[in-house]
């Protein structure tokens, strides 16, 4: 222990020291901005578009999340920072730079429809001949085992609940592909059909019995594992094979804190975006089960570094499946312990009862619990209290919103044609349900902030404008007609002083840069201007809480947009940020 201990302190010294010595204005991460060496709010290489969170590192321990206790502490401690204060691992524009937690996609690029329906899966599903049945993991509710096939590479196989053949196998090739997109790290996911005849069970393989008994696995336990699961009239089961996840498995991630043994985990979870954001994705896509128990981190190589890297995986809980059966209508819309709705209940003897419980599910076993009709996204609810989507804000809503949004009807479709469905009306019903939640939540969460994004600069250094989009209004959020008052400063990049120049009444989206009036160099030369952007909207008052931009002049390198800093806290919950 004080080995390792030792070893991470030197680890962190050598970090900070790298750092410092790469440039005069090399940075630390100090509460979600890279405070400089000599004080400036920007620094020279901002805004960064990697997280440096890949140092080499020894091995960690397993550091595994226990169901009952995880249970515990999120519902009954409330664990995680209290305090609601911004998000924490962003860059200066408000994105998020690509991370051992996160890889920027849809959200930064344009990708295609074939691109998106193919997802993680990059290397192929398990290849032809025979498989080796090699063992059994833990946890998690469904029939499986572990197989490696003739090209050594190994999977889990999944098996859907004898009465609703598809619906879980089918909900984790969906979600997996939208994670992906989304810019999470999933593992690659492939539905396959087999028969009993292909496996063959490994010299030694054993499994942990439900008793926690150890013993080697036989030809009953393979006939018992797969015994529950449906199998068509010529003795062909399908089921889902996902692929091992590169490197070695060191447990889990919490939703909240940092990991005590990797010194890259620097940012608490509660206040790392992606992961705040993760609720809008979740709720869309009704991932309930959207818990530490279904995360995963890996110790890999990349690169000549060993570094953990983190992952979502199972996501057979998603959509109306709760992958041993159909999700209870409860999934998404009440935590599994919420007495106060109980009580209500119970108190006007059954009159007061829960919309959602009115919902028509249709008739389709690989569908199970999912609709839209009385899906409202604020009131989305995981199976427990979850830390980092309970901090989740305006701003983070608002990013998580912007990404999702890119996802289109063709989209959708393409990626639900990955599950295969064999009815014709569960292709048709998922694909009705997707896009009808994708648009309650885009809409909400898109429009509970000033909603301007798309900033770029025209013209030349001598005459510059400053142009934007209204993301509300371009996704049918809004209504048309919003005006738009901007009031420029001269910033100073050493102190981070403002002096006012102007207000400006617009009602176009874009407005002349006093290319005059920069702020005092800094360091390097750079000068600044700041423009508080507000947004004036008779249905969304709150949008005239102002969007900071901070524009940039780097001399002979030209001039860029350095800052986005949005309104944070939702409408009437005590001003904004």
């Amino acid at each position: 222990m004080m080995n390792r201990a030792v070893t991470s302190i030197l680890l962190l010294a050598l970090l900070l020291a790298t750092a410092f010595s790469a440039s005069d204005l090399a940075a630390s991460q100090v509460g979600g901005t890279r405070q400089s060496a000599f004080g400036a709010r920007f620094n020279r290489d901002d805004p960064i578009a990697f997280d440096e969170d890949k140092l080499d590192i020894e091995k960690p321990s397993d550091w595994p999340v226990y169901e009952l206790y995880d249970v515990y502490e999120n519902q009954l401690q409330g664990r995680g920072d209290p305090e609601q204060k911004r998000a924490v691992n962003i860059n200066t524009i408000g994105e998020v730079p690509d991370s051992s937690w996160f890889t920027n996609r849809l959200g930064v690029r344009e990708m295609s429809v074939a691109e998106i329906a193919t997802g993680p899966n990059l290397t192929g599903p398990p290849a032809d001949g025979r498989w080796t049945v090699i063992g059994r993991p833990g946890g998690g509710v469904t029939p499986k085992f572990m197989i490696e096939d003739e090209e050594g590479d190994r999977f889990i196989i999944k098996f859907d609940p004898m009465d609703y053949p598809e619906i879980a196998s089918g909900a984790e090739m969906i979600s997996s592909k939208f994670f992906h997109a989304l810019g999470y790290h999933v593992a690659e996911a492939y539905i396959v059909r087999l028969t009993k005849d292909r496996l063959e069970i490994a010299p030694g393989a054993t499994f942990t019995t439900d008793t926690g008994m150890t013993r080697e696995i036989d030809q009953v336990d393979i006939d018992h594992w797969m015994s529950s699961a449906p199998v068509g009239p010529d003795g062909v089961y399908r089921a889902l094979a996902s692929k091992f996840v590169p490197g070695e498995g060191v447990g889990e991630f919490r939703f909240f804190g940092t990991r005590p043994d990797d010194p890259n985990d620097i940012f608490p979870h509660e206040h790392r975006r992606e992961l705040r954001g993760y609720r809008v994705s979740s709720a869309w896509l009704n991932h309930d089960d959207s818990r530490a128990l279904n995360t995963y981190d890996s110790f890999i190589e990349e690169n000549g570094r060993r570094f953990i890297k983190h992952y979502l995986l199972d996501f057979g809980s998603t959509l109306g499946s709760a992958s041993i059966g159909a999700n209870a209508p409860r999934g998404g819309n009440e935590y599994f312990i919420e007495g106060g709705l109980a009580w209500k209940t119970a108190l006007t003897l059954g009159i007061w009862h829960r919309p959602w419980l009115s919902a028509d599910m249709p008739d389709i076993a690989a569908i199970g619990n999912f609709e839209a009709e009385y899906f409202v996204p604020p009131k989305w609810k995981p199976e427990y209290p979850n830390a980092a989507l309970d901090h989740m804000d305006a701003a983070d809503a608002f990013w998580a919103a912007r990404i999702l949004a890119k996802f289109s009807d063709e989209v959708i479709e393409a990626v639900v044609a990955e599950a295969r469905f064999a009815d014709p009306r569960a292709v048709a019903y998922v694909n009705e349900v997707l896009r009808a939640r994708r648009d309650k939540a885009v809409n909400y969460w898109i429009a509970q902030t000033n909603p301007l994004d798309e900033f770029k600069l025209a013209g030349d250094g001598g005459s510059l404008t400053l142009e934007w989009d209204n993301a509300a209004i371009r996704v049918g959020a809004a209504a048309d007609g919003a005006r738009y008052g901007v009031r420029w400063s001269a910033f100073d990049n050493r102190t981070g002083g403002e002096s006012g120049l102007s207000d400006r009444e617009v009602r176009t989206t874009r407005t002349a840069v006093p290319t005059d009036a920069w702020g005092t160099p800094d360091a390097f030369g750079y000068r600044y201007l700041r423009a508080h952007i507000f947004t004036r909207h008779a249905d969304f008052p709150w949008w005239a809480e102002p969007l900071i931009v901070t524009v940039r002049d780097k001399g002979a390198e030209g001039v860029d947009i350095v800052g986005i800093e949005r309104p944070r806290v939702y409408p009437n919950a005590g001003g904004a940020e």
